[in-house]
């Protein structure tokens, strides 16, 4: 999956010189720097190799890079496409606000950061965002809300909190990277406790380990 992001670390290109750009790449924690066309593709050939390259890999890379910091640091990419869905743009766009402000008053900003997003899919279900290294792809749906139950500030607390504890947060979990859709509705029906009448809300939260990524699960931003 390929998006066009305002993660700080790449470099801002404006629309008529993208000559060279540069990538961050999830949940590797590469960013390819200053790439020119052959740059692209040297990075997504690099991508296809069945075993990718890592921060402590000696495999030498063909272009100017620098690896992120992801053992303590979490990134949640919000989709505010709204030229693709209104529902991006609107949903996404106060998500995002929200999450920043739960950042920002929970001084959270060293480990946790919240980055606008172009599509990634399932607009109707808007918010959507994906939180990285774990790879969590949540739904949050703010039309449910009608101010009686579910608000964007309730919806950013939720999502900072799992990201805090490498846990999922079932009732907006739309899936993770690396997962087929059979796998992805067999791990929310078995996690969800929608398979049985005694779920709990504290049960709302649990730590579950994601399939190890793999080329299908790479995002690219």
């Amino acid at each position: 999956m390929v998006t066009v992001s305002d993660f700080a670390p790449i470099r801002r290109c404006h629309k008529s010189n993208l000559d060279r750009i540069d990538v961050a790449v999830f949940p590797l924690g590469l960013v390819a720097r200053d790439l020119d066309k052959d740059g692209v593709q040297s990075l997504l050939s690099l991508l296809s190799r069945p075993t990718l390259p890592t921060s402590w890999s000696p495999t030498s890379l063909p272009f100017d890079h620098s690896w992120l910091e992801l053992s303590h640091n979490r990134h949640i990419f919000v989709c505010t496409h709204g030229s693709r869905d209104p529902l991006c743009g609107l949903h996404g766009g106060r998500l995002l606000k929200e999450l920043r402000a739960v950042i920002e008053a929970r001084r959270l900003g060293k480990h946790v950061a919240a980055w606008a997003t172009s599509h990634i899919g399932g607009h109707k279900f808007a918010a959507n965002a994906i939180v990285y290294p774990r790879g969590d792809w949540y739904a949050t749906w703010c039309e449910r809300c009608k101010g009686e139950s579910g608000t964007p500030v309730a919806d950013a607390e939720t999502i900072v909190d799992a990201a805090l504890r490498d846990s999922v947060w079932w009732d907006a979990w739309r899936g993770a990277i690396n997962m087929t859709k059979e796998d992805q509705i067999d791990t929310w029906l078995r996690h969800s406790g929608h398979e049985c009448q005694s779920h709990k809300a504290e049960d709302a939260f649990e730590t579950w380990i994601p399939p190890a990524t793999g080329v299908r699960g790479t995002g690219i931003h």
